[in-house]
């Protein structure tokens, strides 16, 4: 489980090369019930941060990336106060999240969109394998690290990507867009499209992840947030009058990469010192949206 702040390794990740590699992931909708919807009414926010005290990234560096996104994503796609909900740190258990979900499921309808921002550590449950759908943890708070991965699995301390992926899929909005900020967090997107048993082929849905399936998620120098979702914000900030939420996510994504490369040129000695490979730092966002949600959702 990592999550790379700029000297210590740390968990968030995802992959984005520019607009001609998020054009690319881009591919027309196989079903055309899935298109982009006309009939969504309004956007609800879930804002998941869980930053626990035995890593090294700051409890608060979660809880202001959370409420950042919130506000401005809130702002710019006119999510009323209401309609957004948190789960942040201690409040971020497995019972917190199985009782907030429980709570979007009585409450959303098809005529709603659902926006879920997560930053959080997560990577393999078998660190022998490569993180992918069937092999990804979630780490969920608990005050003191669990002594065995296995354990903290079997006690809900944590939990599967595919379990939190059921969750998901579970929920009566009419579309979803996940935005993930984790290290390896691009291995997880199979999860949230078709390849779940539990996926409803008719619900348009979108993936933005913060790195590649093989790669770090950055912090910014100071550990005060990660990489991908300060340039997230500012990027929000900077479409000022005009665009959609695919331009603001693109702008994040290059100013990711642009910014990881000089820390990740800092880290090589020390990456390789530790048995890391220095290339994984280097972070690039990506984006699966097969249904063109993003380029449907304005910014106001």
């Amino acid at each position: 489980m990592r999550f790379l702040t700029i000297l210590i390794p740390t968990l968030l990740s995802a992959a984005f090369s520019g607009p001609a590699a998020l054009a690319a992931s881009q591919d027309a909708p196989s079903n055309p019930a899935r298109a982009a919807s006309a009939t969504i009414q309004s956007t609800h926010f879930l804002g998941i941060g869980i930053c626990p005290p035995w890593k090294p990234m700051p409890t608060s560096a979660c809880e202001t990336a959370v409420h950042q996104i919130a506000d401005a994503l809130g702002h710019r796609l006119s999510i009323d106060p209401s309609d957004q909900t948190l789960l942040i740190n201690a409040s971020a258990t497995t019972e917190g999240l199985v009782r907030v979900m429980a709570q979007l499921r009585a409450t959303l309808t098809p005529a709603d969109r659902l926006v879920i921002y997560a930053t959080l550590h997560a990577g393999a449950l078998d660190p022998s394998r490569p993180a992918g759908p069937d092999n990804d943890v979630m780490v969920l708070w608990s005050v003191e690290k669990p002594a065995v991965m296995a354990f903290a699995i079997a006690e809900d301390l944590w939990i599967r990507a595919s379990d939190f992926a059921a969750m998901v899929h579970d929920l009566p909005a009419g579309e979803v867009v996940l935005i993930l900020d984790a290290c390896e967090s691009a291995a997880l997107t199979p999860l949230f499209l078709a390849s779940h048993p539990a996926d409803d082929p008719e619900r348009p849905d979108a993936v933005v992840t913060s790195a590649k399936a093989t790669q770090f998620a950055n912090t910014t120098a100071d550990r005060s947030l990660p990489l991908f979702s300060k340039e997230l914000v500012e990027a929000l900030g900077t479409k000022a009058d005009k665009g959609t939420l695919r331009d603001a996510v693109t702008l994040a994504a290059e100013r990711t990469v642009a910014e990881a490369r000089p820390l990740c040129d800092a880290l090589r000695a020390t990456s390789r010192k530790d048995g890391l490979d220095p290339t994984g730092c280097y972070q690039e966002p990506v984006l699966a949206d097969p249904d063109k949600l993003l380029s449907a959702m304005v910014l106001r």
